[in-house]
């Protein structure tokens, strides 16, 4: 979240004006990335600067400006933990950058996709608040989230907002019954998840919102995620699903069986019963 009143946030076009004018200023420059961006290929930027790289970045007019900007507005603010956020206004209010690569998972998507867009980036772009993150993740785990298992199971326990999907870290994915997977299948859905990638690489001039377009989706994009269908099915069982209704019984009964087994959904005895005594 960056809670900075706008100071640290810009768009393409003055993106390039900045390059252009401030040799090297890109440095303190990542790309941001939220659900809006991701599905409709917006771009967007920031300035991201350590703590120990202030001084160099404050060579900077632009720099400048923005700090004394976002300093402005979070001493305006009516909450104290804003006010004390005055003190370090080079930064977003949270840190969090993926180390090697992350998934990033639209918190909001249209109900009339078969899949919702996600996506996996580098450490060159910050995933705002306007998205779920999963950091330094394996293309496997891309692969799971992204096959129309764990889509039964969002569009049965997830949010909605309307009628859109709203993605939930602790409804949708915590809850999700993973499949115990061996490093064999994890290396095979990483192939399919590879084909997913290329496929979507051939269309460049697309957004994620015109490739996942149910009327619109290509046909080669279409067919490389019934392949991961398949293939992630098969670390569940071997036996086809034959029916969503099919796929989402049988994830139920394993949710039921990691309830039984979890901590966290262990039944407590209640605590005995006493007299209060009058006196």
């Amino acid at each position: 979240m960056p809670n900075d009143g706008g100071a640290l946030i810009f768009d393409e076009t003055i993106y390039q004006r900045l390059e252009l004018e401030n040799p090297n200023i890109n440095r303190f420059i990542k790309k941001l990335l939220g659900s809006y961006e991701l599905i409709n290929g917006v771009k967007r930027f920031c300035f991201w600067i350590s703590d120990d790289e202030l001084d160099s970045a404050k060579k900077y007019k632009p720099i400048i400006e923005a700090i004394e900007k976002c300093k402005k507005h979070r001493l305006a603010s009516v909450d104290e933990g804003a006010r004390k956020l005055a003190k370090r206004p080079h930064q977003f209010r949270d840190l969090n950058v993926a180390v090697e690569a992350a998934i990033v998972v639209p918190s909001v998507s249209s109900e009339r996709r078969d899949y919702i867009p996600i996506d996996i980036i580098g450490n060159d772009t910050i995933i705002s608040n306007l998205a779920l993150a999963i950091y330094d993740a394996q293309p496997w785990l891309f692969g799971i989230i992204h096959s129309k298992m764990h889509m039964v199971w969002v569009d049965a326990v997830g949010g909605k907002l309307k009628t859109d999907y709203r993605y939930s870290a602790k409804l949708c994915y915590n809850t999700f019954p993973f499949p115990d997977i061996t490093l064999r299948q994890k290396e095979n859905l990483n192939l399919y998840v590879f084909a997913i990638l290329d496929e979507r690489a051939k269309h460049p001039e697309k957004t994620m919102a015109q490739l996942y377009d149910p009327d619109k989706m290509p046909k080669g994009l279409r067919q490389a995620h019934e392949d991961l269908d398949r293939a992630v099915e098969q670390c569940y069982r071997l036996q086809p699903f034959m029916s969503d209704t099919e796929r989402l019984e049988f994830l139920f009964k394993l949710y039921e069986e990691m309830s039984k087994s979890s901590p966290l959904f262990s039944k407590q005895k209640p605590a005995k019963k006493t007299k209060k005594k009058c006196g």
